[in-house]
């Protein structure tokens, strides 16, 4: 605890024994993060230029964080949370594999498959199911906030009745450009039927262990997947840092104030947060829009099934 204190002091703390220079804001430091946030910064465009120029190698939403930032929404609501059913999983990536593949984006295919066809053909006997599609979004909160904000969509979304739920992402071409489909379906079994239950071989080992690993696999799939929180993250750490850093160069000891410090340090802080502030406003206005008007889209409506395989009013 002591070496933690005297770290904290030798890096924040302006004081004796660092000539009332706090290591955080010396030269190789103050380079250092600047170095950081310009590689995060190049990470971000990197990544959206590869999007938009159609050689897209990672999906831009990650099935989990839809499953979990739709729980997220429904705790809000103070409506139970869904289980993630592994049939209505196939049914939604199949359903967004064939979107994908025949480049449309709505509830009924070009065939006139119907939305509970997908679901009935995974071998899921519903009672109640429900789904909702978004095309061309850049991540995973993107998604589930359009839904919310979409009176139908957020009907499914926080309906009380439904118990299970299923999402599948595939990419393809929409209106000639590169795009992530996504399908999301929701769902009550019939009575007596076992929903959300794979049995499979025993697993041997520690349970707490990989579910550490695949915590860890979670977080770097997120990372690498949703370029823009990764990047925010980093910066506003940089920022929160450099100002605490200044805050206390400046107030403790102010008989002494290492000025070059001050500037340098002020400097690199006014650079992260303007490119917060840029990377905040570019991307919810310009990085979105293109020649077509509407370049991130929801389905019309939403699709709610009832018992007798009928579409009914959300």
């Amino acid at each position: 605890m002591q070496r933690l204190l005297r770290w904290v002091n030798s890096y924040f703390v302006p004081s004796k024994d660092n000539t009332y220079r706090p290591h955080l804001l010396r030269r190789g430091m103050l380079i250092f993060f600047l170095g950081v946030s310009l590689a995060a910064e190049g990470f971000l465009v990197a990544d959206l230029v590869v999007r938009q120029s159609g050689a897209n190698f990672l999906a831009a939403v990650v099935q989990s964080e839809i499953i979990a930032l739709t729980n997220a929404e429904r705790a809000d609501s103070k409506v139970g949370a869904l289980t993630e059913q592994a049939q209505l999983d196939h049914a939604a990536q199949a359903k967004a594999r064939d979107m994908a593949a025949q480049g449309y984006f709505a509830h009924v295919g070009p065939d006139g498959t119907e939305p509970w066809a997908w679901i009935a053909n995974a071998g899921y006997n519903y009672r109640y199911a429900g789904e909702n599609l978004a095309v061309r979004f850049v991540d995973s909160k993107d998604v589930v906030n359009a839904w919310m904000a979409s009176p139908t969509h957020r009907v499914n979304i926080v309906k009380p009745v439904y118990t299970d739920i299923g999402v599948g992402v595939a990419e393809g071409l929409y209106l000639g450009q590169p795009a992530t489909f996504v399908v999301q379906y929701f769902a009550t079994g019939q009575p007596g039927q076992v929903d959300g239950v794979e049995v499979g071989p025993a697993a041997v080992g520690n349970s707490n262990v990989q579910s550490f690993w695949q915590e860890v696999e979670k977080q770097f799939v997120r990372l690498t997947s949703e370029p823009r929180a990764t990047t925010q993250w980093v910066l506003g750490g940089i920022a929160v840092l450099m100002l605490v850093a200044l805050a206390l160069t400046f107030f403790v000891h102010l008989h002494v104030q290492p000025t070059e410090m001050l500037i340098g340090g002020g400097a690199v802080a006014l650079f992260v947060v303007s490119l917060i502030a840029i990377n905040t406003h570019f991307l919810s206005t310009t990085l979105l829009t293109n020649n077509n008007p509407a370049s991130v889209a929801l389905s019309q409506s939403a699709v709610v099934i009832g018992q007798n395989a009928t579409s009914t009013a959300p």
